[in-house]
C-alpha cells in the first residue's frame, strides 16, 4: 500500500534481477529497470532524484528530454500539483508526446537533439522564472543510481551467489552508468569491468547517444571498454531477447544485449533501461526488415 506516487516509485525497488536464457550456460543476468512503475524505464529513478534535489519546489519546472525522463518528471510533478513545460526533439517517439498531452503538460517541440535544444531551455527558465533541474549537469542524476540502482545490483548478486565481473549498460546523459560505475569501481576496483554501449557513428538509438567530452559526467564515468552498436544490431538484440527469454525490451536494452552477445562473458549484469511498448511504430516499420 502506497500513500503517494513517490512512495510507489521507491516501493517497487529493488527492481528484479533475472538470469537470461539467451546467454546460458554462461551466468548473465539482466537488471530489469523497465519494471519501474511510471514510465517502465530507469528514468523514474532519475526524475525522482532530480526533483528531490530541488528541495521545496514552489513554481513551475522546465526541462528538455527525448522521452522517458519527460514523462517521469510530468508524473511526479503533476502529483505534487506543479506545472511543467517539456521541451522535446521533434523526432522523439509519438508515444511520449501522447502521454505528456494526457497529463496536460505544455510541449514545445524543436528540431535537433536534447543537447542542441538545451541552451534555449536554459534561457527560457531564466526568462519565465522557472526551475530547471538540468539533467545534463545535476549530480542528482547519477547519485540516485549510485545510492539505489548500484547497491541493489550488488546485493542481488550476493544473494544469487556470485560477484559480478562485468556490468554492461548503454549511455545517454550517462547518469545511470556514471553512478553504477562509480559504485562498483570504488568497491571492487578492477575486479569489476564496466562496459558502456553507445550508438555507432551515424546511427540513432532512442534514449542513448555517443560519449563525448561535452558531457559533464564524462570524467566521472568509469568505463573499461566502449562498444558501438548500430540500430539494426540493437533490433537484433530486441528480437533475440523476445524469442529466447520472452522479454519485450526497448532498443537501448537491445543494444546492451547485442554488445554482450559478442563478448562471451560470465558473471555479468546487463542494465535494461526500457521496454518495447513505447516503440511500437519503430519496431513495426523496421523489425520485419531485420527478420527477413
Amino acid at each position: 500500500m502506497f500513500r503517494s506516487l513517490e512512495e510507489l516509485v521507491t516501493g517497487v525497488w529493488p527492481t528484479p534481477l533475472l538470469r537470461l536464457n539467451l546467454f546460458k550456460p554462461n551466468n548473465v543476468w539482466a537488471k530489469l529497470e523497465f519494471m519501474n512503475p511510471l514510465t517502465h524505464s530507469i528514468k523514474d529513478r532519475t526524475a525522482l532524484g532530480l526533483i528531490k534535489s530541488l528541495g521545496n519546489v514552489n513554481k513551475g519546472v522546465i526541462e528538455v528530454s527525448s522521452g522517458n525522463l519527460a514523462v517521469a518528471l510530468a508524473s511526479i510533478l503533476r502529483a505534487r500539483g506543479i506545472d511543467y513545460i517539456a521541451y522535446v526533439p521533434s523526432g522523439s517517439p509519438r508515444s511520449f508526446k501522447v502521454m505528456l498531452r494526457l497529463m496536460g503538460v505544455k510541449i514545445v517541440e524543436r528540431e535537433g537533439n536534447t543537447s542542441t535544444i538545451l541552451p534555449e531551455v536554459i534561457n527560457e527558465a531564466k526568462k519565465l522564472d522557472l526551475i530547471h533541474p538540468n539533467q545534463f549537469s545535476n549530480p542528482a542524476n547519477y547519485m540516485i543510481h549510485y545510492n539505489t540502482t548500484a547497491r541493489e545490483i550488488d546485493e542481488q548478486c550476493r544473494i544469487a551467489g556470485f560477484k559480478p565481473k562485468y556490468i554492461i549498460g548503454a549511455v545517454g546523459t550517462a547518469g545511470h552508468m556514471t553512478g553504477i560505475s562509480m559504485y562498483f569501481k570504488e568497491k571492487y576496483g578492477n575486479d569489476v569491468k564496466v562496459i558502456a554501449v553507445q550508438p555507432s557513428v551515424n546511427s540513432t538509438i532512442p534514449g542513448i547517444k555517443r560519449i563525448n567530452g561535452n558531457n559533464p559526467f564524462s570524467e566521472l564515468l568509469k568505463v573499461d571498454q566502449v562498444i558501438d552498436v548500430s540500430r539494426e544490431q540493437a533490433l537484433i538484440g530486441v528480437m533475440k531477447l523476445a524469442r529466447s527469454d520472452g522479454l519485450l525490451v526497448g532498443l537501448s536494452s537491445g543494444a546492451v544485449a547485442y554488445a554482450a552477445m559478442g563478448l562471451n562473458l560470465n558473471d555479468a549484469v546487463l542494465i535494461f533501461p526500457d521496454d518495447a511498448w513505447k516503440y511500437i511504430d519503430e519496431l513495426d516499420s523496421e523489425i520485419m526488415q531485420v527478420d527477413q
